[in-house]
């Protein structure tokens, strides 16, 4: 063979080394970033159907009982209390954390919640689009609103939602 019809293979230069790097790099960076987000979403959405499930059993509860409002549950249900959630499956919150809070015509607003991983429940209360919060100005018996906090970044928010 002639020296002019062998090919040489030089491999890869440096360039395209660094360049091939720098892409994935790139792509590790977007990945890294978007899994807290994601996560912080699914715990987002656990919280809102956990609130939604304790809504319903609440609403259950008035529909059976004349509509009044469930007892305040004790720290641990002991018979004969009645615990209006021994048949709600919840994902994220414990149901020691939810707070049933009765309350009367006129009652207090509501801006917060008794800690970051809770869930309180008022009746005569509707949401507040001005505070995040409830307030009982136009509230009827069966109005209902749990208060509970969701993450945004690095923060917790107090939100609220009305069955």
């Amino acid at each position: 063979m002639s020296r002019s019809s062998q090919t040489t293979d030089k491999g890869y230069t440096i360039i395209e080394l660094m360049i091939v790097l720098a892409v994935a790099g790139l792509i590790f960076m977007i990945v890294f970033n978007a899994v807290p987000a994601l996560l912080r979403n699914s715990r987002n959405n656990q919280r809102k159907q956990d609130v939604a499930a304790v809504l319903s059993a609440v609403s259950h509860y008035q529909l059976n009982h004349s509509g009044t409002f469930p007892p305040a549950r004790p720290p641990i249900p002991t018979p004969p209390a009645v615990d209006i959630l021994q048949y709600t499956k919840l994902s994220y919150y414990e149901t020691t954390a939810i707070t049933l809070n009765p309350q009367s015509a006129g009652g207090p607003a509501v801006t917060s919640t008794s800690n970051d991983e809770a869930i309180d429940v008022y009746n005569f209360h509707i949401c507040d689009s001005n505070t995040s919060g409830a307030t009982s100005i136009g509230a009827g018996y069966r109005d209902i609103v749990a208060i509970y906090k969701i993450e945004t970044g690095n923060d917790l928010s107090v939100h609220c939602q009305q069955l």
